[in-house]
């Protein structure tokens, strides 16, 4: 279930990463929560500077799709913070109001930093 985050709201109360939930979303399987949270990592390296093109160009649905796809696979991996930064994105976009992308955007990349930070060598790249 989605849960919007007013822009601005913290999150640090959350884990960066839940494992023990990822892990029992993926029965256990250690290799396949490393291989599946670089894929998280390499599809934000890719997304993050999409979105930012997106923002320049005012293209909210584009702003959109992209957060909701990094939203997505972030709430598989029970990377909560990541999921909510993405959702407000993704809810910026569908809004059409882009005046506060710069900032939702920021907030997803330093959840991003932190997370790749957690995960340390387990994040391939």
């Amino acid at each position: 279930m989605d849960t919007p985050v007013a822009p601005g709201a913290g999150t640090g109360s959350l884990p960066v990463l839940d494992r023990a939930a990822a892990l029992e979303r993926l029965d256990g399987d250690e290799d396949m929560l490393a291989t599946f949270l670089a894929l998280l990592v390499e599809q934000s390296a890719d997304d993050l500077p999409k979105i930012a093109q997106a923002l320049e160009r005012r293209n909210a649905r584009e702003v959109e799709r992209l957060a909701h796809s990094l939203k997505g696979a972030a709430a598989s991996l029970s990377a909560e913070r990541v999921r909510q930064a993405a959702y407000q994105l993704e809810l910026i976009g569908r809004s059409g109001d882009l005046s506060v992308g710069q900032t939702a955007l920021a907030r997803l990349s330093d959840e991003m930093q932190q997370l790749r930070a957690a995960l340390g060598p387990m994040a391939r790249s």
